[in-house]
């Protein structure tokens, strides 16, 4: 069995180029591609290997050996060049295709054509800052990615919680989210700080509370938006 190590990125717009970038700079050997010898020309210091090339073309992706990889970034951001990139980087075996997609529409002919994930950069940029916006309510004092559209997040208790039980409240039925621990600090009715993991139903919280819950990012915006 080959071990693949490191990751390809085709396509070095804006998009791209910060993926590349990113990995890069966390250790990973990376793999930068795209049809623009200038953008080739700027990225090249900064990551393993780039290279000018048509991902459009079999002979140039063969060439390239993506099979090597641990995944290979489709961020091309033309639709047919991009149908046409997956398509063939399926052909050529590579293992996982993570694609950037402009709408939903797009995404389903992507995935139906073998692409593993989908990346939706305009819409989940939108939910972050949704999140953080949403801070108005509520303090988030950190934030997880479970996946592109759900969170852990650990938020000081917003109003709808504060001074009530977990029964009282229904998370689940109202919003659809999880609690999945609290932690209680110092200061608050004298309690010493401790975290609570799994709390009962019947737990009430305090004010000063940090929940860490989990859900959906639409799930989670509401629950922070809530007053009562």
């Amino acid at each position: 069995m080959v071990e693949r190590r490191g990751y390809a990125v085709i396509g070095l717009g804006r998009f791209g180029s910060t993926i590349a970038r990113t990995l890069a700079r966390l250790g990973h050997p990376v793999l930068a591609v795209d049809r623009s010898l200038a953008r080739v020309e700027a990225i090249g210091p900064e990551v393993a290997e780039a290279v000018q090339a048509d991902a459009a073309d079999r002979g140039a992706l063969e060439a390239l050996r993506l099979q090597r990889f641990i995944a290979t970034f489709n961020a091309i951001g033309d639709l047919s060049a991009s149908i046409l990139c997956t398509l063939l980087l399926r052909e050529l075996g590579v293992q996982r295709v993570i694609a950037r997609i402009n709408s939903a529409q797009q995404g389903r002919i992507l995935m139906r054509l073998g692409a593993e994930a989908t990346l939706y950069p305009e819409r989940d940029m939108g939910e972050r800052v949704a999140l953080q916006v949403a801070a108005a309510s509520t303090t988030i004092t950190a934030q997880i990615e479970l996946a592109r559209d759900a969170s852990l997040l650990e938020i000081v208790a917003p109003p709808v919680l504060a001074g009530r039980t977990l029964a009282e409240v229904d998370l689940r039925r109202r919003f659809g989210v999880t609690v999945v621990a609290i932690k209680r600090r110092p200061g608050e009715r004298g309690i010493p700080e401790e975290v609570i993991v799994s709390p009962r139903a019947d737990f009430r919280i305090g004010s000063r509370d940090l929940v860490l819950v989990a859900g959906k990012n639409d799930d989670l915006l509401r629950l922070q938006q809530a007053r009562v």
